[in-house]
């Protein structure tokens, strides 16, 4: 399994080296075909986030043959492409995973799914179609269990059915985008755009979160450090908030703790204008409906807001070449 994940913001000064070398690499498409990607992304009903995700992947379809499956860890959508990658001669397939967390039970499904994992660490996801939903969908959506909400199902009997991919070729399974330097830029491009008195913005980054306790834990412990690098690049442009803060809104937990979470978003951005203003920025891949949800929570209260997701964004693109260039070459 191939890992990249860069702990401190100056290492932007390395990825674009790499990317330099990258540019550089693209002119000759490999012709042995040794590697293939494959791109992981959940799936949506709106064109446009699919597209959008056709659009990242470009510049590496013009180097290595590329697949994208998308789904949340969704078999019926991954062997098929598999199979074209292996159909086309590859030996070797770069899976990049273009989900905001690795703290998920997508994504340990994923590694089982790919044969890195002998057995499922979860309860099998046998519905694993992502359902966007449009702001008309929304009342019936707040009042709907989280995992309707959301579009997920689990096998309720607790069938363990679900089977490996039949795979030949080697896989080299790269990390979701968690704390990446290049995520922290793009949210702070987010921020600056709505920002207008930094000295008195409190900045609330929010993500959809897991059910887990401990996965939401993790979750939340990779947006603290996105927290610190995003202050970081902040001050080398000499801007300071007043206050940045993170938090989960855990969509398909259970009632209670899917209330909790609603409850703590609403304080947070009453507390942040008391004595200044909230910026509130989704942490989500790309707009497809979810975003709205947010500001279904947040009725009758006041924030700056722009629903701008981290796609689109060239950040983006250099993560997926990125990843695929340490897979390939660590």
């Amino acid at each position: 399994m191939s890992k990249y994940k860069p702990s401190n913001w100056h290492l932007l000064i390395i990825v674009a080296v790499i990317l330099s070398n990258l540019s550089c690499a693209k002119s000759t498409k490999q012709n042995n075909n040794e590697y293939g990607v494959l791109v992981l992304a959940h799936g949506s009903n709106n064109d446009s986030w699919d597209n959008s995700i056709h659009e990242v992947i470009k510049s590496v379809e013009d180097t290595y043959p590329t697949q994208v499956a998308f789904g949340m860890a969704d078999p019926s959508t991954m062997q098929p492409a598999i199979d074209s990658l292996e159909q086309s001669g590859v030996k070797k397939i770069v899976v990049v995973q273009l989900f905001i967390s690795s703290h998920s039970p997508i994504i340990r499904q994923n590694e089982y799914l790919l044969g890195l994992r002998d057995s499922l660490a979860d309860a099998p996801m046998l519905m694993m179609h992502h359902t966007m939903v449009s702001k008309d969908e929304l009342t019936n959506v707040e009042t709907n269990s989280a995992h309707a909400e959301h579009g997920m199902d689990h096998n309720s009997d607790g069938d363990t059915e679900l089977k490996q991919l039949n795979i030949n070729a080697k896989i080299l399974l790269t990390d979701p985008l968690d704390d990446h330097a290049l995520v922290a830029g793009i949210l702070l491009d987010r921020i600056n755009a709505l920002s207008h008195n930094p000295a008195k913005e409190t900045i609330l980054i929010v993500a959809h979160g897991p059910n887990g306790e401990q996965d939401n834990q993790n979750w939340v412990k990779s947006m603290e450090n996105l927290a610190n690098q995003i202050e970081i690049q902040a001050k080398e442009k000499n801007e300071y908030f007043k206050n940045i803060e993170y938090f989960t809104v855990r969509d398909d937990a259970d009632a209670d703790v899917y209330e909790k979470a609603k409850q703590h978003f609403r304080n947070a951005v009453i507390d942040a204008n008391k004595d200044g203003e909230a910026i509130v920025i989704p942490l989500l891949l790309a707009q497809g409906g979810v975003e709205a949800r947010y500001v279904k929570r947040l009725e009758g209260l006041t924030y700056k807001w722009s629903g701008e997701t981290l796609l689109p964004h060239a950040n983006i693109s250099k993560f997926v070449e990125l990843a695929v260039h340490n897979a390939i070459n660590n």
